[in-house]
C-alpha cells in the first residue's frame, strides 16, 4: 500500500509591500540586505485574517482541485507556530470552516518552518497504520507578519503570510512520500521566536506591554542566528536518500526553505547539483516559514516545473533547531 499526493492549493493575501515601500516604513534602503536572500516580496494579511482565515483558503483550493468536499478529508493537521488562539487548536477553526463532517478528526503540529514535512509524514503514518484514514489533508498556515513589525529593521521585512495544501490518499501506486530524515538541537531555542503568551511567559499586562523580560512580538533575544543550511542540508538529504532507493542525480527537483536564496545556491554547489533543480517563490512571496515548501511545491505543479511521476526532494528547517527532508514521487 502507498500514500498518494492527490491534490495542492496555497494562497497568499493581496496586501503587498514591494522594496521601496519596505524601505520606507523602515527608513533606510533595505534592497542590498534583500539581494542576496532573494526576496522582492511581502504579502501581509489584514488585521482581520488570522491564520486559520489563511488556511481555509489553501484548503479550499486543494479541495477544488482534487474535486472533493471537505465532507470527504478523514483527518486534518494543520501545521503552523501562529496560532490563532492558544486552546482549543486552530485546526477546529479550519475544519469548520472548510465544512468538514462531523466526527472527522484534526489537531496542530508546530515544528516551526519544518512542520510541512512533518507534517505529511503524519500524514504517511496515519493513512498506512490506521483503516479509518484513507484521504488526509496537511495545510501549512502562516501568519508572522502579526508579529514581525518592519518598522523595528530590515531583518523583519523578509517575512511574509501564506498557507499551503496538501491532500495525502491510500493508493496501491509507487507514488507519494518514499523516504524521510529528520534532525534536531534545541540549542537554538532562546535564538528567535515569538515568546510571550505561552506558560513561560504568560500573556500578563506586564508582558504583553513589552516591559518583562522578553518583547512581546518576534524577536532575537540571546545568543547568534547561525546559518547551517548549507552545511547541513546535503548531509540529511545524503541519508534521506541512503534510505531510498535512489541516487541524488535521479531527483528531478529540490525545494528548500525559501529564506535565503544564495544558501540555496550554497547548498547546490555543496551537493554537486545546478542551481536550475530548484524552484524557488520568495521574489513574489517572501518568506512564508512552514508554509513556504508546499507553496514552492503548489507553484512548481502549476508552471509545468514538477510533473506527475517526478522526483521532488523538499528540504526545510526551522529554529529551534530543527531540519527535515523527504522525497515525493508526485
Amino acid at each position: 500500500m502507498g500514500v498518494k499526493l492527490l491534490a495542492t492549493g496555497s494562497y497568499a493575501p493581496d496586501n503587498t509591500y514591494d522594496l521601496d515601500e519596505m524601505s520606507e516604513v523602515v527608513g533606510e534602503d533595505i534592497s542590498e540586505f534583500m539581494e542576496p536572500l532573494g526576496i522582492k516580496q511581502r504579502n501581509q494579511t489584514g488585521p482581520e485574517m488570522s491564520t486559520a482565515d489563511l488556511a481555509v483558503k489553501a484548503g479550499e483550493k486543494a479541495l477544488k482541485k482534487a474535486d472533493m468536499s471537505a465532507e470527504e478529508i478523514d483527518l486534518l493537521i494543520l501545521s503552523t507556530d501562529t496560532p490563532d488562539i492558544i486552546s482549543p487548536q486552530s485546526s477546529a477553526i479550519v475544519a469548520n470552516d472548510l465544512g468538514m463532517r462531523d466526527g472527522a478528526p484534526f489537531f496542530d503540529i508546530n515544528a516551526t518552518c519544518t512542520g510541512f514535512v512533518f507534517g505529511s509524514l503524519n500524514a504517511r503514518n496515519w493513512i498506512e497504520n490506521n483503516d479509518q484514514f484513507d484521504t488526509v489533508m496537511v495545510i501549512s498556515a502562516y501568519n508572522m507578519t502579526k508579529f514581525a513589525d518592519m518598522e523595528k529593521g530590515k531583518f523583519f521585512c523578509v517575512f511574509s503570510d501564506g498557507a499551503g495544501a496538501a491532500i495525502y490518499q491510500k493508493d496501491d501506486s509507487d507514488k507519494g512520500i518514499l523516504s524521510s530524515h529528520f534532525i534536531g538541537n534545541g540549542d537554538q531555542w532562546m535564538t528567535l521566536g515569538v515568546y510571550v503568551g505561552g506558560t513561560r511567559f504568560p500573556a500578563t499586562v506586564e508582558n504583553v506591554k513589552g516591559e518583562g523580560d522578553v518583547p512581546p512580538n518576534l524577536t532575537f533575544w540571546k545568543g547568534e542566528l547561525m546559518n547551517r543550511n548549507p552545511e547541513l542540508w546535503p548531509v540529511i538529504i545524503e541519508k534521506m536518500l541512503d534510505k531510498s532507493d535512489y541516487e541524488l542525480e535521479e531527483v528531478d527537483k529540490f525545494i528548500f526553505t525559501q529564506i535565503n536564496k544564495s544558501a540555496i545556491a550554497l547548498t547546490c554547489k555543496n551537493l554537486g547539483i545546478e542551481m536550475e533543480k530548484t524552484h524557488n517563490i520568495m521574489d513574489r512571496y517572501g518568506y512564508t516559514g512552514n508554509a513556504c515548501i508546499i507553496m514552492a511545491l503548489n507553484d512548481a505543479l502549476e508552471k509545468g516545473e514538477v510533473n506527475e511521476g517526478d522526483l521532488v526532494c523538499l528540504t526545510a528547517s526551522g529554529v529551534g533547531y530543527t531540519m527535515a527532508t523527504m522525497l515525493l514521487r508526485v
